[in-house]
């Protein structure tokens, strides 16, 4: 009895050892396990706090417009556009339909901005241009109908040639063809009639016209355009030849130098169209006089709007239409010896 009872005491001695052993390890483990819980939460926090975007943006308003013409503003913002597209046949190709987020919301700048496109599949019939002027075959496919809506067609690749018996300015070819199907997004290129060159050529009236229509027709005659660049408070006549010099009907020769004035309205804000000035001087150490040239690459199809011999030190000075991003660049001699940038606002 007594030999039991003293090894039922020497038992429960070795187990109050034993907890006693283990109760510090466990108060240890405890503590580190919530000092290291405590660590996490801190380092999400911090990490949270680093990484948060620095300021909140305004959603705007999207439905209903076109997304060729906010997408470099939406990415200056700080947005980062993610499309989906829906295929349509009554709404235009590449309008924006539907947004999220919404109209008004305010987020981190950088967040992603939601947007579903239409996707045009309708079909067009390409209008007879042949015998038009070029004003009246741009505006013709500008302004066409289809399914009881108004649809338009991009002009393509202008380009001007001499003809003994077709008048200045007259439309000679197209592609594609009169009554061929196309989508909205396809160009009518078109082949114009410069009249005849050489001898007894006459001075065109392009007064009142847009420069870019008349420049490559001036060009086709083989005379040199010195523009005078007019400012003007009236948006309506930026871009406008306003005087010309020879008048019109005059008798012109290849070489020749023709004055014209072109209107410009200074802007305030850099819309997705707009008319733009380019002022450029040439380095005063260029050794030598040279051909120079400027040539525009935008959403439009590129284009020439500068070509005239040039001295050092001169200055080139011309107005152009732009669409969308442009670059110009200038060549002397046919090497590019500089780029100008004109972007969306």
């Amino acid at each position: 009895m007594d030999n039991a009872s003293s090894e039922e005491k020497e038992r429960n001695g070795v187990q109050a050892a034993e907890f006693n052993y283990f109760k510090p390890l466990g108060r240890i483990a405890l503590i580190f396990f919530i000092g290291l819980s405590f660590y996490l939460l801190v380092s999400a926090i911090v990490l949270l706090f680093l990484t948060r975007p620095d300021t909140e943006v305004k959603v705007p308003g999207l439905v209903g417009k076109q997304f060729s013409d906010v997408n470099n503003g939406l990415v200056r913002r700080g947005f980062k556009p993610e499309l989906k597209f829906e295929d349509v046949y009554d709404i235009e190709d590449g309008i924006i339909l539907e947004q999220y987020p919404e109209n008004g919301e305010i987020v981190y700048e950088g967040s992603k901005i939601k947007l579903l496109v239409s996707r045009n599949r309708l079909s067009i019939e390409v209008p007879n241009l042949i015998g038009m002027e070029l004003p009246f075959a741009k505006n013709k496919i500008r302004n066409l109908h289809s399914h009881n809506r108004s649809v338009s067609l991009s002009t393509g690749v202008i380009s001007f040639i001499p003809s003994d018996k077709t008048p200045d300015n007259i439309v000679i070819d197209q592609s594609p063809r009169a009554g061929e199907k196309v989508t909205p997004d396809r160009r009518v290129n078109m082949l114009v009639s410069a009249g005849r060159t050489g001898v007894d050529m006459l001075m065109p009236d392009i007064t009142g016209q847009s420069i870019d229509l008349c420049f490559d027709l001036l060009l086709a005659k083989g005379v040199q355009v010195d523009e005078e660049i007019v400012v003007s408070n009236d948006i309506g006549q930026a871009g406008r030849v306003l005087e010309q010099d020879p008048a019109k009907s005059a008798p012109i020769q290849k070489g020749q130098t023709v004055k014209l004035k072109i209107g410009y309205f200074p802007v305030a804000e850099h819309l997705y169209y707009a008319y733009e000035r380019v002022e450029y001087v040439i380095d005063n150490d260029a050794k030598d006089a040279g051909f120079y040239e400027a040539y525009i690459e935008d959403n439009s199809p590129k284009r020439i709007a500068f070509a005239k011999n040039m001295k050092a030190g001169q200055k080139i000075d011309f107005v152009f239409h732009r669409s969308g991003n442009s670059r110009v660049k200038i060549l002397h001699n046919k090497k590019v010896v500089k780029v100008l940038k004109f972007n969306v606002d």
